[in-house]
Parts: structure tokens; C-alpha cells; sequence
């Protein structure tokens, strides 16, 4: 959980997990600071230097290149604007129940000492994925100094690219956060069946006098109401994101779809000599990368909440249900 902090230095959320009170906190005065710091201030920048940087870049538009990417740039604002601001303003209250409850099922299973719940890093794949991101929009940055290399670009014209694509960054972190506490969610789910299936492992040693019928009905309605509780998740999931996954899907469509527009306009019209050209051509096209890969996350760990879980747990309440009638049988 600790992956999390990071999205509330970005910006993406305005809470953070405090490990001394074990709950999730924001206080007005650094949401109101957050604000400034990742919309207020980068939005106004752009803003100055697309008027009086000396190309003008979305003053002037001489192609459709420039229209495509002038797109690209206003539907980027667009959504990390509207995200951020519903995940301060409107579903914070919702993300911060969703995680403290899930949060609550990963300590109460940290606290039974089980082999599965002992794990260093339940969500390892997650920072994985995160760190790949983080590298890749390192590499990004990097590489728009080698417009003023190549073409000597000014830079005022320099410093929109970076502070774009560094929102760009942010818009997609924003994605990664949604797929990250969709696998918070799966991680309970697993929990949840890892619990049942100890509860079958149990039951298959004892003898048949240590289970009355009492026991049989308790455990069957614990597990039942713990298929409930993933389902509640998930509804919980879906009011706290819904708006803000659709506006993510609708830019990735846009923001993917200019830069395939883009780069292959430049590849067909112009020759790509020298090993800089190559690098800037190469790392242009991997913005699909973060765009789709995002995307693609949060379908992928939503498939695993809708059919993973609930599934195993639904499956194991039959066995116990089949314990039940051979007991009595």
C-alpha cells in the first residue's frame, strides 16, 4: 500500500494512508495547496507561453499536424483537470471508504500469520508496472531537448513540452491509480478465498462429531456475506470512478490515435538519418505505450474482480455445502 503515497505526491488523490492513525487523512489547506501546485500553476504556464511563445505553438496552426497534436493537447488538460477534480472534490469521500475498508481486510489477514498474508509485497506487480511508467516518461522528457538540438528550438517552446508531457504523465498515472486500487480489491477477493479454502482444509480433518449443524450455518453465512462485501466493493468502486474511467478512456482513444497520426506523417515525409532523429522518432512512438498499457491494466484487473473471485469463493461455499450432506449422509 505504501505505492500509494506516490499518487498523492502527483496530485492524482489528496488523502494519504497514515500509518500511525491507520486510516486515510487530507486536510483542506494542502487540497487547496495541491490544487494550485498540479492544476492551477501548469494550466496558466501553458497558457502564457502558447500566447507569447515566438512559434506559436497553438496560435498558429500551419497543418494538420499541428491540429492533431493542438487536439491531443486540449483533450489531455481536459481530462487530468476533470479527474483531479472529482478525486478532490466529489468521490474523495467515496475513494477513502473503499480503501479503508479494504485496507481493514488486509491487516485483519496480515494479523492471522498465514503464509499468503505474510508476503513482503502483495503488490509487487504493481510497483513494478509504476516504476516502468516513471522510466519511461523520464526517457520522454529527456528527449525533448533533442528538438533544440535538432532544430533549435526556443525555450519557451521547450518548457510547454516539458510541463505537457509532464501532465500527460499525470493524466496517466491517474489511470494507473484507478487499476491499482481495482487490484487493492482483487487482493481482498483473494483473501476472502485463501480464508475459505484453510476453512476446507480444516474441515476435511475433523472428525464429523466436531462439526454440528450450528457451525455448518455459521460458516456457510460468513462466507456468503464475505461474496456480498466483493460485490459492495465493486459497487463502491464503480460510483467513486465511473466518470472519471470514461473521460480516461475517451482521451487514450484521442491522445492514442495522434500520436499513431503523428509519427507516421513523419516517417513517411521525412528521412530519419542520424542516430538523434532516430532516438526522438523511436521515443515519440512509444507514447502509445503508456496510453494503451493503461488502459488495458484497468480492464485486465477488473476481469480478475469479475470473474477470479467471485468465482473461487462462490465455488468453495458448494464444497462446503457438499461437507454438509456427506456429513449428515
Amino acid at each position: 500500500m505504501n505505492h500509494l503515497y506516490f499518487y498523492y505526491l502527483l496530485g492524482v488523490m489528496n488523502f494519504r494512508y497514515d500509518k500511525a492513525k491507520e486510516s486515510f487523512t487530507s486536510s483542506k489547506t494542502m487540497t487547496a495547496l495541491k490544487v494550485v501546485l498540479h492544476i492551477v500553476i501548469p494550466n496558466s504556464v501553458l497558457l502564457i507561453i502558447s500566447l507569447i511563445g515566438t512559434t506559436g505553438i497553438l496560435l498558429t496552426i500551419p497543418s494538420v499536424h499541428v491540429v492533431a497534436f493542438a487536439m491531443r493537447v486540449l483533450w489531455t488538460l481536459l481530462t487530468m483537470n476533470i479527474t483531479i477534480l472529482l478525486n478532490y472534490y466529489f468521490t474523495g469521500t467515496k475513494q477513502r471508504a473503499l480503501l479503508t475498508e479494504c485496507v481493514a481486510c488486509l491487516r485483519e489477514a496480515k494479523n492471522e500469520n498465514t503464509v499468503e498474508s505474510a508476503q513482503n509485497s502483495p503488490f509487487r506487480g504493481s510497483r513494478v508496472v509504476l516504476g516502468v511508467f516513471l522510466l519511461h516518461y523520464i526517457n520522454y522528457e529527456l528527449n525533448q531537448y533533442t528538438y533544440v538540438l535538432l532544430y533549435d528550438e526556443k525555450w519557451p517552446e521547450l518548457m510547454f513540452y516539458i510541463i505537457f508531457y509532464y501532465l500527460e504523465m499525470v493524466t496517466v498515472m491517474n489511470a494507473l491509480y484507478f487499476s491499482t486500487v481495482l487490484d487493492i480489491v482483487h487482493r481482498t477477493g483473494q483473501l476472502d478465498s485463501d480464508r475459505l479454502s484453510r476453512c476446507l482444509q480444516r474441515n476435511a480433518t475433523s472428525e464429523p462429531s466436531e462439526l454440528d449443524d450450528p457451525y455448518w450455518w455459521r460458516t456457510i453465512e460468513h462466507f456468503y456475506h464475505r461474496v456480498l462485501t466483493l460485490h459492495r466493493r465493486r459497487a463502491k468502486y464503480c460510483r467513486a470512478f465511473q466518470l472519471q474511467l470514461v473521460t480516461i478512456a475517451l482521451n487514450t482513444f484521442i491522445a492514442s490515435f495522434v500520436i499513431f497520426y503523428v509519427n507516421l506523417n513523419n516517417i513517411l515525409m521525412h528521412t530519419h538519418d542520424n542516430w538523434l532523429e532516430k532516438y526522438k522518432r523511436v521515443t515519440e512512438c512509444l507514447g502509445f505505450f503508456p496510453q494503451l498499457c493503461a488502459l488495458l491494466l484497468i480492464c485486465r484487473n477488473a476481469d480478475r474482480v469479475e470473474s477470479e473471485i467471485v468465482a473461487a469463493i462462490v465455488t468453495y461455499l458448494v464444497v462446503l455445502l457438499q461437507f454438509r450432506t456427506i456429513e449428515f449422509s
